[in-house]
């Protein structure tokens, strides 16, 4: 994780035609996102996946664990050579239920150095990232 945000990730897709990854996709969407999400911008080799995250990520304040759930977007495109990117996302974050004004630049310093208040946050999201990718690429695998 960057100010920027986060960058694509390649993975192998398996020998599948284009119609069942996809349709394999929209199968993980619903498996993995309990609580709702949106499958749009489909076309023959790719979706966008836009879905609430609980818990994605954390800080603490004075001895105090604050979380955020996150509302986030994660564009999948399969290539013809066998290989997919993943595109993710964090696109709102929620303080208990609320929305803030808080964005992935929002953590760190206009020199690009995470906040000291927020050291937390990027190992926790992006352990949440990871998660999720290793979901999605072990779902679509088998």
């Amino acid at each position: 994780m960057t100010p920027a945000g986060f960058a694509p990730i390649a993975f192998p897709i398996p020998n599948k035609q284009p119609e069942k990854l996809i349709e394999a996709s929209k199968l993980w969407a619903a498996t993995y996102n309990k609580d709702g999400f949106d499958v749009t911008e489909v076309t023959e080799n790719s979706l966008t996946v836009t879905a609430l995250k609980k818990y994605a990520c954390f800080y603490w304040n004075l001895g105090v664990r604050y979380d955020y759930h996150i509302r986030y977007t994660l564009k999948i495109t399969f290539n013809k050579d066998q290989t997919g990117q993943l595109v993710f996302s964090a696109n709102e974050f929620y303080a208990k239920d609320v929305l803030t004004k808080t964005t992935v630049p929002n953590f760190f310093t206009p020199e690009g150095k995470l906040k000291d208040d927020f050291k937390d946050v990027k190992p926790s999201l992006e352990a949440t990232v990871d998660r999720m990718i290793k979901s999605y690429v072990n779902f679509i695998s088998n």
